[in-house]
């Protein structure tokens, strides 16, 4: 899944710190530059405070990426994170930044496939993934496999969602581009939720939100068939 490019963006925002690529970091120093998806920390803190995360708290994070949202919840909440991603250059970065921050007793960095690794049961209090769940293959299975990773608490996802049928145009690009390998309604999205043992489901609608951000990359027609959504979902 070729989807990052220039993975060389942080080392250079780095450097333009002063920070050279072996150096020491701040977390702070980093939170402009690994949070790559919308309003950055902004919506990681926004999904600690809808989970209730402490410092007690164990979480998961589906599809990582270099570690930004794990690296932020592990030092601003002090719970320990697992950062699970799939891409291996991805995963990399993520555990290089993580031992430069010196957080590496609160994040843990494994390189995996969401729909195999195993996991004990019942060893999370929380799951979390942010516009990754959306280039997995079987969401139905990741959510019953999320299910039986928690052991209370729920989970948090902001994604892309369809608002409206695409034309074959659209298809080709969120296969080729996005690499979107599940991409559905948000009653849908909900439902497997639902069918994977989670209850109490908020679902909203962040398309309005995030159709600014989203206009600088697609154009109009595809925009009027795509959305986000944030769902939050607790354990029935």
């Amino acid at each position: 899944m070729p989807l990052y490019t220039n993975l060389d963006r942080i080392e250079l925002g780095l450097a333009a710190q002063g920070i050279g690529p072996r150096a020491a970091i701040r977390p702070e120093q980093l939170f402009a530059l690994d949070q790559w998806h919308y309003h950055g920390t902004e919506a990681i803190a926004a999904a600690a405070r809808a989970l209730g995360l402490t410092a007690r708290s164990r979480v998961l994070d589906v599809g990582a990426g270099v570690g930004g949202p794990a690296r932020y919840l592990a030092h601003t909440v002090g719970c320990h994170v697992t950062a699970l991603e799939l891409q291996p250059e991805l995963h990399a970065i993520g555990a290089d930044l993580t031992r430069r921050t010196g957080l590496g007793d609160r994040v843990t960095h494994v390189c995996g496939d969401a729909l195999t690794y195993v996991f004990p049961d019942g060893c999370f209090d929380a799951a979390v993934s942010f516009l990754a769940i959306v280039h997995m293959s079987d969401r139905p299975k990741l959510f019953g496999r999320l299910a039986n990773a928690l052991r209370r608490g729920g989970g948090y996802i902001e994604d892309l969602c369809q608002r409206a049928p695409f034309a074959p145009s659209d298809l080709a690009d969120l296969r080729d581009v996005v690499c979107a390998n599940t991409i559905t309604s948000q009653d849908d999205y909900g439902c497997d939720l639902r069918d994977a043992r989670f209850g109490d489901i908020s679902v909203t609608d962040l398309t309005p939100d995030w159709a600014p951000f989203a206009i600088e990359r697609l154009d109009g027609a595809t925009l009027a068939c795509l959305g986000g959504v944030r769902l939050l979902a607790h354990l029935a």
